[in-house]
């Protein structure tokens, strides 16, 4: 990093006088660390004023949530008031802000062959030359660039354009005295209103209720898919045992049928076997010559057929 940089990104010296109190020090001056701005910026963005209180709740009560925070969570054992602490934010969104404003011209500007870091460097090269000092609160700046509290914050001090002929760049943004936030301003941070607050919290509920009625419509629609498909297996079920039902039922037909040929057969041949003893056992002599001749030969493959078996 070139010398220029580093007396660019190194914040002014101050003296610092100290003075113990109670084993503690206070720190009289406005010299603030790196460590305790970016604990401030953490305060600022964890803490807003509760807006149902109204809009007559005095802006220092902000500022002393944000110091209480700032008290409980720093690590080191420097004191601050809620005013001094108001002060700094004051210097770091001022400075940030036009720092913000800068950036975003140069990022209209499209400038070719530039890269992110390229265009934060010419907005801090921007910010030395019109503001004749170097923007030394980087570490602030990247803590806050796209947190939605400051993204919602730069949207609310955007300044109105106003058509003029003396304008030369068409994204540029004022960033004159008029646009400054004061230390005594109490615009530092502005609470929606009551009744906004109230609309807002009654959307939320009215948001729970619907969630809750869909959740409930969701279980019951849920529970009829479970009947439903305990429904459908039951009737598969049915439809499978009325199925190996008629199996079993054409299996036992296709058993009878075979009993009743094997009894037919039986039948034929019990008859048979009659119809073969009856003319065995036939009398010829006093038969008609060609009756007796019939039957004797009938006698005769009779026996053929018995010998045939034996």
């Amino acid at each position: 990093m070139s010398a220029t940089n580093e007396q660019e990104l190194s914040p002014p010296q101050v003296e610092v006088i100290e003075i113990e109190l109670s084993g503690r020090k206070i720190q009289q001056d406005n010299n603030f660390s790196n460590e305790e701005d970016l604990l401030l910026v953490e305060g600022w963005l964890e803490t807003s004023l509760d807006a149902v209180q109204g809009k007559d709740q005095k802006h220092t009560m902000l500022w002393k949530r944000i110091h209480k925070y700032f008290e409980e969570n720093k690590k080191f054992d420097f004191l601050r008031n809620y005013t001094s602490l108001m002060n700094r934010w004051s210097m770091i969104q001022q400075a940030t802000n036009k720092f913000c404003g800068y950036l975003t011209q140069v990022e209209g500007m499209h400038p070719s062959g530039f890269n992110e870091q390229d265009n934060i460097g010419k907005a801090k090269v921007m910010f030395l030359e019109l503001e004749k000092k170097s923007f030394n609160f980087d570490y602030c700046w990247r803590v806050l660039r796209f947190h939605p509290k400051w993204v919602e914050h730069m949207d609310m001090v955007k300044p109105k354009k106003k058509p003029s002929s003396h304008d030369s760049t068409p994204n540029s943004i004022n960033l004159g005295e008029d646009e400054d936030f004061h230390i005594a301003s109490s615009d530092l941070e502005r609470p929606i209103g009551r009744k906004a607050e109230k609309e807002k919290r009654k959307r939320k509920e009215m948001t729970n209720s619907d969630s809750l009625v869909v959740l409930t419509e969701m279980a019951e629609i849920k529970k009829s898919k479970l009947v439903l498909m305990q429904e459908a297996r039951d009737h598969n079920n049915k439809i499978l045992c009325l199925r190996q039902e008629e199996v079993s039922l054409k299996q036992d037909e296709l058993r009878i049928q075979k009993e009743k040929v094997l009894l037919q057969q039986v039948k034929a041949r019990l008859e048979e076997k009659k119809e073969d003893e009856r003319i065995m056992t036939l009398n010829t002599s006093a038969m008609p010559p060609m009756l007796q001749q019939y039957y004797l030969q009938r006698q005769m493959e009779i026996l053929a057929s018995r010998a045939e078996k034996n």
